[in-house]
């Protein structure tokens, strides 16, 4: 028999043969070339959709958190700015509902397709439709100025309890690590819970509701955040301890010390040893390869001090700061006017606006690329310390 030459037989990835009439699937002898590219076409895409979802997640969990503590640390504002600032933070959460309900609609390699009838489906369409009907309530409660201020307050209870349910029925969908699922189960429930709690005691008075609903808000911005940053790598799950743990230290711990501790010699000195006293430790384990990952928990602490100082002051220790004036000094837009005065002991550094503000944001751009760097390329101290850490599915 007869043979073609292989210069003269189309080449493997153009060669896509037809199924013979009545076959149910193409041949055996279908090149894989095309095959590959297909497989490697839904991986990118499954990659882009879910950076697009992880960086959508950390905002929103974010924005919650601010929110949450502008609420906290000043709820004696007018009714109609508080009613706005729950609204906008509520409504908030309920995108990340209607995010993880739209994972449905990309079950397999992130190729976007309709959904599959079933109970999978069901429970994904149900958390889609209670973040959708969350955020009608919000805008309906925030919108409608004729709404009495105790059915604006039932609107925004009940889009709270949706948002819980929807936490729930999250936690028990498949695909992500029993940590995450578990952390999102105990947060819906605690919201419903708290929520509940408010209407049943607190007989829907508007300033009592609000405290409450801060702190859902702020717990589950919290949950947000981590949902989204959600390691693959359980050296990823250290890091991320090490970073909640600094801004905890830095939130609490040095603003209580900050507030009510300034009589020290040499203050200001000794406040940036305290910051990073707690990650010398890295050092004396892991040697000095590991100084970027600790200067760099050291600055976040110190960030968590000169950003949060007025916001943890009112919240937990009593103060009645004016917020407004003092975060923008902080931030720099009060120019040379003075905010702070940096003690060193034999000698005092005036601090203007322009000055803190600077430090701030050179602060954050060091903390964020230093970070990040790790995130992605854990070091020798996270591989050690992961052993027996949970892990995270992709």
């Amino acid at each position: 028999m007869a043979t073609s030459s292989a210069s003269e037989r189309p080449s493997a990835a153009t060669l896509v043969p037809e199924p013979a009439p009545g076959a149910g699937s193409p041949p055996a002898s279908v090149p894989s070339g095309a095959a590959d590219d297909a497989a490697a076409r839904l991986r990118r895409r499954a990659r882009i959709l879910d950076t697009i979802e992880r960086v959508s997640l950390v905002l929103i969990g974010l924005t919650s958190v601010v929110l949450a503590v502008i609420v906290l640390s000043h709820p004696a504002v007018s009714a109609t700015t508080l009613l706005a600032l729950l609204a906008a933070a509520i409504a908030l959460n309920s995108v990340r509902t209607i995010l993880a309900g739209g994972r449905l609609f990309r079950p397999t390699g992130g190729a976007w397709s309709p959904p599959r009838f079933g109970w999978k489906a069901m429970r994904q369409l149900g958390i889609l439709g209670i973040g959708v009907v969350a955020i009608a309530i919000c805008l309906i409660a925030a919108i409608d100025p004729s709404l009495a201020l105790a059915a604006v307050v039932f609107l925004l209870a009940a889009a709270l309890v949706a948002q819980g349910l929807g936490r729930i029925a999250e936690g028990f969908v498949s695909g992500h690590a029993d940590w995450l699922r578990t952390s999102g189960i105990a947060t819906g429930g605690l919201i419903v819970l708290l929520v509940v709690a408010s209407v049943a005691f607190e007989g829907f008075a508007l300033f009592g509701f609000a405290i409450l609903v801060g702190v859902v808000i702020l717990i589950s911005g919290v949950e947000t955040i981590v949902f989204g940053l959600r390691p693959t790598d359980p050296r990823q799950f250290v890091i991320l301890k090490l970073v909640l743990f600094a801004a905890f230290y830095g939130l609490v711990m040095i603003n209580w010390i900050d507030l009510f501790g300034k009589s020290v010699p040499g203050y200001g000195v000794w406040l940036v040893m305290s910051y990073m006293a707690p990650f010398g430790v890295i050092l004396v384990f892991q040697g000095w390869e590991a100084w970027p990952l600790a200067t760099s928990l050291g600055l976040l602490v110190s960030l968590m001090n000169d950003v949060g100082y007025f916001f943890v002051g009112n919240l937990l220790f009593g103060f009645h700061e004016n917020l407004g004036p003092w975060i923008e000094g902080q931030l720099g837009f009060e120019g040379t006017k003075l905010v702070t005065i940096f003690e060193a002991g034999a000698f005092n550094i005036d601090v203007d606006s322009w000055m803190m503000g600077l430090s701030i944001y050179l602060r954050a751009a060091v903390v964020g690329v230093i970070l990040y760097y790790w995130w992605r390329n854990p070091g020798r101290l996270v591989a050690r310390s992961a052993e027996g850490s949970p892990s995270a599915a992709p």
